[in-house]
């Protein structure tokens, strides 16, 4: 490593405050233990896994490969790299609900029968994105029943982001992530929505975020 382990944690903390996130948020959302993190971003591990390391820089945005290789050599001299986004259209495979909570186990959507049926998307996406028709009124009135949502699972979620996560008792929600000084919880954009509010466990799966969203008025 060309960069001491006491530079990168004080790069990672200056983008962490940069970016508003507590210490137990960018833990909960890069799936690494607290107390790993902490040591990190404390500049105390000598020796840090390159595993935790990436998964650090992917949700602060950050070119780790450039900080190894020693380009960022002084504190402050350092750009966020933004990860790159989606560059393709083409058909997207349509999932049920519960298939979308077994993906965040990486399964593989591709399998012959697993998608319900392949719609051509409107939007840019990677080859990882699939789709969700919604259901409810939880995310009403920006979100309607029967809407399709695009869902990217290789974008970095980010505050304010719409997100489909899979909660620790595995049901899978559509809400929109909130990354606060008090913590990080999904939020029902409907105001009558009853617990609106959803505090976000630890082993919480953030499954992707909705890059788009359209009706199909009919289906041939």
């Amino acid at each position: 490593m060309a960069i001491s382990g006491k530079k990168l944690g004080e790069i990672f903390t200056a983008r962490r405050e940069e970016m508003n996130l507590s210490e137990s948020a960018l833990a909960k959302l890069a799936g690494v233990n607290q107390p790993t993190t902490h040591r990190i971003l404390a500049g105390a591990s000598k020796h840090p896994h390159m595993e935790n390391v990436e998964r650090l820089a992917r949700v602060l945005q950050l070119d780790l490969k450039a900080l190894i290789g020693g380009v960022a050599e002084q504190f402050g001299q350092y750009s966020a790299q933004v990860q790159p986004g989606p560059d393709m259209k083409g058909k997207v495979p349509v999932i049920s609900w519960v298939q979308a909570g077994a993906f965040c186990e990486a399964i593989d959507l591709y399998a012959p029968g697993t998608a319900e049926e392949w719609l051509d998307c409107p939007f840019p996406h990677s080859k990882s994105a699939f789709c969700l028709v919604l259901k409810g009124l939880s995310m009403f009135p920006e979100y309607r029943p029967d809407e399709i949502i695009l869902v990217e699972p290789e974008l970095v979620p980010e505050h304010n982001d719409d997100v489909v996560a899979r909660t620790t008792d595995g049901e899978v929600t559509f809400k929109r992530l909130q990354i606060t000084e008090d913590g990080t919880y999904l939020l029902a954009l409907n105001p009558d929505f009853p617990n609106r509010i959803i505090q976000i466990p630890p082993d919480t799966d953030i499954c992707g975020v909705v890059t788009g969203s359209w009706i199909r008025r009919r289906k041939h």
